[in-house]
């Protein structure tokens, strides 16, 4: 079985032996914040999609149970969103951690289960007209859940008062249960992805996290791509002012910052165990990382391709499968051909499909491209060393065996004409021969997973 995406794995009291991206001193600084005052207040960690919000917010709260006994709750909002009411989950997760951890207050939370699915039954008539045209066929049937609907919202108004009450009723029971647990310390709510659940779902936990905010000790912190919230919000509200809207349930936002890209491929080469695939297969590893390796070409092309995070995980999510399904032997020419194909596809597939359909203007466009590359890790020779292998790979792709041996004899006959065999000129030569006697048949072979 393959797995894609593997959670971090936190141990017992070394909570950042696997902290790869050196978030440690980020989580003590706003653990700090966090513990300093136990009134309500939203916070929020912002970052984009792929920098590792979900294993910064498992390492923090980690580290405030270890260091400060900070109870909390785990909820991811893209996995539960197939329930119809944020709400439902959230008190799911309470129940559970109140049962694993503090059994003895079961019957103070019945308080809470009956005073909550009353809030809960009261949103579901809004919910109802809104889908009974859609789902419901028959036009009778229909009318008679509209009919419902607009005696139920009559109902509500006519008893604000009486669902003003329930609402006090219910955030005084959750009170209740959190001062039992811990008197001293605030408790946390993590809810995490909210920017990948279905829109309306996130802005329905926003709204519940609004009705039961300003209970004291209740602390949430919401991970998000605020970007991608912002779509949701628009999505459902039109052109409004995201960041106004989001104001209204935000205290304190955190802009968690992005990885750079080479420590960023280094954690995803450990995430998917890629050397270890290789090595498995009787491939070395030892030269991942320099001028040839899929490594060193991943971190060489998302730099200068400027691709995002989520573009990179994507792509070593496909090299993870690659090299787990691919049964012949993988070389050093195969690496850079996967770097080099999946990064431009990323970086502009009308580029890609030109590369493997032969289109001249399109290899010109690459190979101008390659030349702008700088790279620190590499002295001159070395960059142009990669440049040549780079240059082959597109001069080879698509060629045809008659057309790939002419073009070998050619460069052959101009090797011949360089006296030094010591000289850059003779090694640029030398090399850029030697990757164009490797199949591109294969090399296309390796690209075909989509």
């Amino acid at each position: 079985m393959i797995t894609i995406n593997k959670p971090i794995k936190i141990p017992d009291h070394d909570i950042f032996k696997n902290d790869l991206l050196d978030r440690k001193g980020t989580i003590e600084d706003l653990s700090n914040l966090i513990v300093s005052d136990i009134q309500p207040f939203v916070f929020s960690v912002n970052a984009d999609w792929g920098a590792g919000k979900t294993t910064f917010i498992k390492l923090w709260q980690a580290h405030l149970k270890e260091s400060y006994k900070v109870k909390s709750i785990y909820f991811s909002a893209w996995e539960d969103d197939f329930t119809s009411d944020p709400l439902i989950a959230i008190l799911g997760e309470l129940k559970a951690y109140i049962e694993e951890n503090h059994n003895e207050l079961k019957n103070n939370f019945e308080d809470v289960k009956k005073t909550g699915g009353k809030i809960i039954r009261n949103s579901l008539p809004l919910i109802l007209k809104g889908v009974a045209g859609k789902v419901i066929g028959d036009e009778t049937v229909a009318k008679m859940v509209s009919d419902f609907v607009e005696n139920s919202t009559t109902a509500l108004i006519d008893n604000y008062q009486k669902e003003k009450t329930t609402l006090e009723k219910f955030k005084n029971s959750i009170a209740k249960i959190l001062k039992k647990i811990d008197k001293g310390q605030p408790f946390i709510v993590f809810i995490d992805e909210l920017d990948r659940c279905r829109p309306l779902y996130a802005i329905e936990c926003l709204e519940r996290i609004k009705h039961i905010f300003g209970i004291k000790r209740l602390i949430f912190v919401l991970s998000i791509d605020k970007k991608n919230l912002a779509k949701s919000i628009q999505s459902q509200y039109g052109n409004i002012d995201t960041n106004n809207y989001l104001r209204r349930f935000i205290d304190l936002e955190f802009d968690l910052k992005n990885p750079s890209i080479d420590k960023f491929c280094d954690v995803l080469c450990q995430k998917f165990e890629l050397n270890n695939i290789l090595e498995n297969k009787e491939i070395s590893t030892n030269g991942v990382n320099e001028g040839y390796g899929y490594l060193f070409a991943m971190k060489t092309f998302a730099a200068s391709f400027k691709l995002s995070l989520r573009q990179v995980e994507q792509i070593f999510t496909k090299l993870r499968i690659i090299f787990r399904v691919i049964q012949h032997r993988i070389f050093f020419e195969h690496f850079l051909v996967l770097a080099l194909f999946e990064s431009l596809k990323s970086y502009d597939n009308n580029l890609y499909l030109g590369l493997i359909n032969g289109k001249e203007e399109d290899k010109k466009t690459i190979k101008a491209l390659i030349v702008t590359i700088k790279d620190e890790g590499l002295q001159d020779r070395g960059l142009e060393m990669f440049e040549t292998r780079i240059s082959a790979i597109i001069d080879a792709t698509t060629l045809s065996d008659d057309q790939l041996n002419d073009l070998i004899k050619q460069k052959e006959e101009e090797l011949s004409t360089i006296g030094d065999e010591n000289s850059r000129e003779y090694s640029k030569f030398y090399h850029y021969i030697e990757f164009l006697k490797h199949s591109p048949e294969k090399w296309i072979l390796i690209d075909t997973i989509r």
